[in-house]
């Protein structure tokens, strides 16, 4: 919207200039022709004087004749060299004026045609089975973000051309989740069920979206369907995971727990989220255990207290600096008078294969904002630090928010 308004004033100017060019034109013209006429005006004097000076004696009718040459040929010169100004100052505007009218008229066509999306769009199309195969079919390692995206973006027109395939919104909104768009990835998954309400994978990759966002409208409308699917199939160990970690960040930890005692019940002592499990079990208080617990000191920089909103959230989380945005172990709640202290533990985790102690370096985040919604926005107030961890201990650290967000 600001480059369309800056785009509208810029044309705007544009207009007035062509508009008030003329006028313009018109006063040096005009100035052409009031000089023209005081050249013609002194030169009379002068003639006139010399006519004086013959009466006078002071020259003779020889002196005289060369004399009004002179001041003809003067005359004569000053005009011819007015005019050619004035006739190449009207080229000049007109010129110009089809210059910018080219410029104006070339940037518009390829704003109004969006000629840079279009060969994105073009391309995307063409390697549309391409990339589906590689991404879909061989789940290709390699594939990048970009390719992810003019997947996606291929995808999306395909949908339009063809809405009633719930398949094939199934995949946007997994495309979208791997590209961290979640609100775009949740409406695609709706889309998914609206046409398939009874596609069990379409409502757990909702879920998992929902739980993703961290906001509690989402966590709330998570745990509704996850158990609708645990109930559905009692067996469906990703969803009572799933429920168990919306249970923990929605702090009803009696849910969490046995839907994480229900969980370990089914799996064998061998399976290597039988200890997870356990651990998340131990962190919630369920049994009496070693396990990884991080305190932390929360306090804001004296220069930005007077920044702090009367009314908002702390988030705090832990995650791998070298695998993205996704935390490891996330903590919300309401803001509070600083400092504070808080601890985060396997408890805290969104994500049942990735927990605090699975993390061996932590990027330290607390953010404060004025709603619940976990991603990044402007004006957010922000801290960080970095801790080593040592997974079955107790550690410490402190994190000062200093600096806002641009």
């Amino acid at each position: 919207m600001t480059l369309f308004w800056s785009g509208a004033g810029a044309l705007t100017l544009l207009a007035l200039l062509l508009v008030c060019w003329p006028w313009l034109g018109k006063r040096l013209v005009r100035g052409t022709a009031d000089s023209q006429k005081l050249n013609i005006r002194l030169t009379r004097q002068r003639l006139e004087e010399l006519q004086r000076e013959v009466h006078e004696g002071l020259i003779d009718e020889q002196d005289l004749k060369s004399a009004e040459q002179e001041l003809k040929l003067a005359l004569a010169q000053e005009q011819g060299a007015e005019q050619p100004t004035a006739r190449s100052f009207s080229v000049s505007v007109l010129i110009m004026g089809l210059l910018l009218a080219l410029a104006v008229g070339g940037g518009s066509y390829w704003k109004a045609n969006e000629i840079g999306e279009l060969k994105h769009w073009q391309q995307a199309n063409a390697e549309l089975a391409d990339l589906g195969k590689r991404v879909v079919v061989e789940a290709d390692p390699s594939v990048t973000a970009e390719e992810l995206q003019r997947f996606a973006l291929a995808l999306r027109t395909r949908l339009w051309h063809q809405p009633d395939a719930p398949e094939g919104w199934l995949l946007l909104g997994r495309l979208h989740a791997s590209l961290n768009r979640l609100d775009s990835a949740i409406e695609a998954y709706d889309k998914s069920i609206r046409l398939d309400p009874d596609k069990d994978s379409a409502r757990m990759s909702l879920a998992q979206a929902l739980v993703m966002t961290a906001t509690e409208d989402n966590l709330q409308r998570a745990l509704a369907i996850l158990r609708s699917l645990t109930e559905k199939d009692k067996n469906n160990h990703s969803a009572i995971g799933l429920l168990a970690i919306a249970a923990t960040q929605l702090g009803q930890n009696n849910l969490a727990l046995d839907s994480w005692r229900q969980l370990q019940q089914q799996l064998p002592k061998d399976d290597p989220m039988y200890a997870s499990v356990a651990q998340r079990i131990e962190a919630l208080g369920g049994e009496d255990a070693d396990i990884t617990r991080l305190q932390l000191e929360i306090s804001v920089a004296p220069e930005l207290i007077s920044r702090l909103p009367e009314t908002g959230y702390l988030i705090v989380f832990a995650r791998d600096p070298d695998k993205g945005n996704m935390p490891a172990a996330v903590k919300k709640q309401p803001l509070q008078d600083m400092p504070l202290t808080l601890m985060l533990t396997d408890a805290d985790a969104m994500l049942t294969d990735y927990r605090l102690s699975d993390l061996n370096q932590a990027q330290l985040i607390a953010r404060i904002s004025e709603d619940a919604d976990v991603s990044v926005r402007a004006g957010e107030l922000e801290g960080e630090a970095s801790i080593t961890i040592e997974a079955g201990t107790n550690m410490q650290q402190r994190i000062v928010i200093n600096r806002e967000i641009k």
